[in-house]
């Protein structure tokens, strides 16, 4: 997949914005997640997504998408992204992303009636009709998605486990939302298919491993109560946020306490945001959160910001056309030149009224210097004051969260570098790619304290 980038996508200083590039991935992926299974395909989490260059107006964004590995009802879907310049014809490696899909049955095609039967004789005719139209149109859809997958391209790679015929004849009477959902299985072929096979398999272990862990529980409480408390709050806290306080350590560096970085959004889904099934593409959901995590950063230091990364989240729920989403976001941690930022969502059914949790992500955010340079900040950002208890374990806990972060970047780029990723020719290969991005590119303070 191809991209144009128009000033549309981009901030004030032409950088595209990270939340556009993530919409981008999320698109790709499902697009190769629907080849793959025939069934559709909802986001179901994102693993860390680390941008390791800027994207402008003089670059085309190139998205190559593939299934590395398909389980019985989800699959992983690994997307590369590359840049282009417009004029040199330069390409660079700008980030990788592995995404989650889980496959869902089509709802059932509603089968209009003629008339209303008056006599018993008639109704039971009619029932009996009805019967034998949808089992007829059932084995049919069968049929024609077995004979595309059979006649595809991809059936040479790929082995299929499907239903057969008679076990579909047996089950005719089910709606399609009753019967079970079996996934195309993934056999790899070349040593790269081999590997990321492999590779998806560790990652699936690993996210079920740090779901279960014990220190994952408590910050999972932390967390739900930080969301507890930020629903409380309200955009007036973020007023003046700036004061200075003589003596202690910080002398007269300006003092942010952490409400006044609080920033808050709703959305309502509107049909261009959803796919087929009505629910929301999970990667407007994230642009969406990408935008009020910079609303966050930008009011807590005052300067040009840039998205570094986003870590790892998961859809807890799914957002229908018509729901209202709510964005809500603070500076959790301080770092020399970047800052995170805590974003998290809850959607509102507005017929019902029913508010649920939807999903949440930590955000890594660079201060820049002023235009036209393109490097961090080198004075000092402001102290961020917690103002609770609560509010200063979130933000110690960061400095784990950080160093997760610093490893999973150097592992992303060493591979890079190794070649294990199939780097396009002419793709950027400086071994400092993922301390300070050169040849105009942006620095993305990973390595500073």
């Amino acid at each position: 997949m191809t991209e144009l980038v128009l000033p549309s996508h981009c901030d004030g200083r032409g950088f595209c914005l990270g939340g556009t590039v993530l919409s981008w991935i999320d698109i790709a992926a499902g697009i190769a997640a629907k080849k793959h299974g025939v069934f559709p395909a909802v986001t179901r989490s994102v693993d860390a997504v680390h941008f390791l260059g800027p994207i402008t107006t003089k670059n085309i964004v190139i998205l190559q998408a593939s299934v590395n590995r398909a389980w019985k009802t989800s699959m992983e879907v690994g997307v590369r992204v590359m840049t282009e310049d417009l004029l040199s014809a330069d390409r660079y490696y700008c980030c990788h992303a592995y995404l989650t899909f889980v496959a869902l049955p089509q709802a059932p095609l509603t089968i209009l009636k003629s008339g209303q039967p008056q006599t018993p004789s008639q109704r039971h005719h009619r029932q009996q009709q009805q019967q034998q139209e949808e089992q007829q149109q059932q084995q049919e859809e069968a049929e024609a998605a077995r004979a595309a997958l059979i006649s595809s391209p991809a059936a040479r790679r790929y082995s299929f486990s499907l239903p057969s015929s008679k076990s579909e004849s047996k089950s005719g009477g089910q709606s399609q939302q009753q019967r079970s959902i079996q996934l195309p299985a993934i056999e790899p072929v070349s040593p790269v298919e081999m590997e990321r096979y492999k590779m998806a398999q560790s990652r699936r272990e690993a996210r079920l491993k740090q779901a279960s862990e014990e220190n994952e529980e408590e910050e999972q409480r932390l967390l739900s109560d930080v969301r507890d408390q930020m629903r409380r709050w309200n955009v007036s806290h973020a007023q003046n946020p700036k004061f200075k306080k003589d003596g202690g350590d910080g002398g007269d560096t300006d003092r942010v306490e952490i409400q006044a970085t609080f920033a808050e959004s709703a959305q309502l889904v509107l049909p261009q945001h959803a796919n087929s099934l009505s629910i929301t593409f999970g990667g407007q959901v994230m642009k969406w959160m990408e935008s009020i995590a910079a609303v966050s950063a930008s009011r807590f230091a005052r300067v040009p910001i840039v998205t570094a990364s986003i870590d790892s989240l998961q859809f807890h729920r799914k957002t229908m056309i018509g729901d209202c989403l709510t964005m809500r976001s603070v500076v959790t941690r301080v770092f020399k030149s970047s800052m995170e930022v805590y974003v998290f969502v809850d959607s509102e059914n507005l017929i019902t009224g029913k508010q649920t949790f939807t999903n949440e992500a930590f955000f890594s955010m660079v201060a820049l210097q002023p235009a036209p340079s393109l490097q961090p900040i080198r004075s000092q950002l402001p102290l961020l004051v917690p103002g609770s208890d609560m509010e200063r374990a979130l933000s110690e806990a960061g400095e784990k969260r950080r160093l997760r972060r610093l490893s999973q970047r150097r592992e992303l780029a060493e591979r890079e570098m190794q070649g294990m990723t199939s780097a396009p020719k002419g793709a950027s290969h400086d071994p400092h790619d993922h301390d300070t991005l050169e040849h105009g590119r942006v620095a993305l303070d990973v390595t500073d304290p």
